[in-house]
């Protein structure tokens, strides 16, 4: 694999990035503090759904509709600098139809089996052209260190968002040579199109990696995740966030007509903090 060191270094620099390599990374999306209090609340998470400890060898963890767990997965749903990035490619007539969250220990044997994806799901099979749209962005928030490749990285082949397939080796080997490690410090957000073809690396080092994953996309999309909020902790969203997790109460007719509604994430946009 080789590295690209071509990164944004300002955020309107991002939706090129993300336009032209099909990712964008948002280096310091989330404050050393926040970056603590969210892995402390991952770490929490792992001991209400993992009996063993999160040490080497240990099943990971791939939870879906997480926000539910804590209040602060929830504060992430409308993070500004990220929201204002997918918003300014999807517009503001979207929600986060689907999110999970990764706890992946160190690995203590080795992987055989294909890794590489587009996501999407059924979409890839249902829709015929070439290349398939866009549709959704993803974004995800690293809390570990991942600056060496070695440690479950997320791996991407730039420029591949705009090609259906690519060639899978007769072995399912998966070090293909324009494969890309992303080396994230913890903090760092990396938006991505669906389509783009990536992979996570196996860990084989002695750190244990924690990742959040959202998934925004067009409100007259179906929602792939029953999110499952407590109705005391669903009343405490902002305006924002409730579009976002699909509770604003909107007619189904208001989802395919957006342009006379008064929408929340609307109204959240600035350009001055790309």
């Amino acid at each position: 694999m080789r590295t690209l060191t071509r990164t944004p270094t300002h955020r309107a620099d991002s939706a090129v990035h993300l336009e032209s390599l099909g990712y964008a990374t948002l280096k310091g999306a989330l404050s050393p503090d926040r970056v603590a209090d969210l892995s402390g609340a991952v770490d929490d998470v792992w001991r209400r759904h993992r009996v063993e400890p999160a040490a080497p060898g240990a099943a990971p963890l791939h939870l879906l509709a997480f926000l539910r767990e804590d209040p602060q997965f929830l504060d992430l749903v409308d993070h500004r600098s990220v929201l204002q990035l997918i918003t300014k490619v999807l517009g503001p007539n979207i929600f986060m139809y689907h999110c999970h969250l990764d706890v992946h220990p160190p690995e203590t044997s080795g992987r055989s089996r294909w890794m590489w994806h587009q996501d999407g799901g059924v979409q890839n099979r249902d829709l015929e052209t070439d290349p398939r749209p866009r549709l959704s962005l993803k974004v995800a928030y690293f809390l570990t260190d991942m600056t060496e490749p070695d440690r479950g990285n997320f791996v991407v082949l730039p420029g591949s968002h705009v090609r259906n397939a690519i060639a899978r080796p007769v072995d399912d080997d998966n070090s293909l040579p324009d494969a890309v490690p992303i080396l994230a410090s913890p903090g760092d957000a990396v938006v991505f199109d669906r389509r783009l073809w990536h992979m996570r690396a196996p860990n084989t080092s002695m750190r244990t990696r924690k990742a959040l994953f959202y998934a925004y996309t067009f409100r007259w999309i179906r929602t792939r995740d029953e999110l499952g909020l407590d109705p005391t902790l669903a009343a405490q969203l902002t305006p924002a966030q409730r579009q976002l997790v699909g509770l604003d109460g909107a007619d189904p007719i208001d989802l395919w007509m957006p342009d006379q509604q008064e929408l929340p994430v609307r109204a959240l946009d600035d350009e001055s903090a790309f």
